[in-house]
């Protein structure tokens, strides 16, 4: 009887730790499968680093998704421009005023909201009304700077309710240097923050020669306006030289993508390949760059899709486990 004991005994410690060590195994299975699975999946890199800086590869299918469009760079010449010191003009005849007609409240268009800072109106278009007067609109369009009054306020009659300036093609004044000739027809604008270059044209002269140099000053309108592009706001003002020109490759604007304050291109390095080349920017012409090194007529550059291949190249440096907190 009690062998028996003894051996049921044995039997259960046996049928006990062969289970036990049954779910120890799956346990560590299922541990390992989860790991697995939070492990994160890398893709496999399209940068690669070169003597002469980055190179991004991508595939033909990657190429479509995102409009990869290339061309052959053109010889052309150009001369250092000069450049010149200007600064945005205030012109009193492009701000417009809305003052309530008569004493009353004032309220917004059924539908639409009451204006405020920096938006956007045009010429003509009901803004709102002051009791039963009739509906208050602006001569001109442009940008609320000002705001004098909420719908429901009670309004004294000539009082201010909204100011709007057009800032959509400021007038700037450039101090000429009488070494370089009679004042040219277009200057290229290269304000901080105007995603870009912006021409010019000659209005005339200015009122009156510049007071701290005594140099003649010309009025130029520019074809576009930009953030910050208020009045008084210097800006440089690039204008034809006669220094000798020196001859390179024409590098197109749609070409150019900005990082770190320097304009960049991306050049073909094979069939599937582009390295990001630093653009000389000492050298503007109509629609780009005359670069008088770095590029060789002939050259193949991207001209649809380079800031795709800029994300992808510093997508590629931010490594698993970077963020902030791990």
């Amino acid at each position: 009887m009690t062998g028996w004991r003894v051996g049921l005994a044995v039997a259960l410690g046996t049928a006990v730790a062969a289970g036990l060590l049954s779910l120890y195994l799956e346990h560590r299975d299922e541990a390992g499968r989860e790991a697995e699975r939070e492990d994160p999946i890398v893709a496999p890199s399209r940068v690669r680093m070169e003597e002469h800086g980055p190179v991004v590869t991508i595939d033909s299918a990657e190429a479509a998704r995102i409009g990869l469009e290339t061309m052959v760079l053109a010889s052309a010449s150009a001369a250092p421009p000069l450049r010149l010191p200007a600064v945005v003009m205030e012109e009193p005849e492009r701000v417009a005023t809305l003052r309530a007609p008569l004493a009353g409240r004032l309220s917004a268009p059924p539908g639409n909201r009451w204006p405020s800072i920096g938006d956007r109106l045009d010429a003509g278009a009901e803004v709102g009304q002051v009791s039963d007067a009739r509906p208050l609109s602006l001569p001109l369009a442009g940008v609320v700077t000002r705001v004098g009054a909420r719908p429901g306020e009670i309004v004294a009659a000539g009082q201010l309710l909204l100011e709007v300036v057009d800032r959509s093609h400021p007038a700037v004044r450039v101090v000429w240097d009488p070494a370089a000739g009679e004042p040219s027809r277009t200057v290229v604008l290269a304000p901080q923050g105007a995603g870009g270059r912006i021409t010019a044209r000659l209005v005339g002269p200015a009122p009156e020669a510049d007071l701290l140099t005594r140099r003649p000053a010309y009025v130029y309108r520019a074809d576009r306006g930009w953030p910050g592009g208020t009045p008084g706001t210097p800006v440089a003002a690039l204008a034809p030289s006669r220094s000798p020109a020196a001859r390179g490759a024409m590098v197109p604007d749609p070409a150019v993508v900005q990082w770190d304050g320097l304009a960049w291109a991306y050049r073909r390095r094979g069939a599937n390949a582009f390295e990001r080349v630093a653009v000389p920017t000492d050298r503007p012409v109509a629609g780009g760059w005359v670069a008088a090194r770095g590029f060789s007529a002939g050259d193949t550059v991207v001209v649809t899709g380079a800031q795709e291949l800029l994300s992808e190249e510093f997508r590629a440096r931010v490594s698993v486990g970077d963020e902030s907190g791990e």
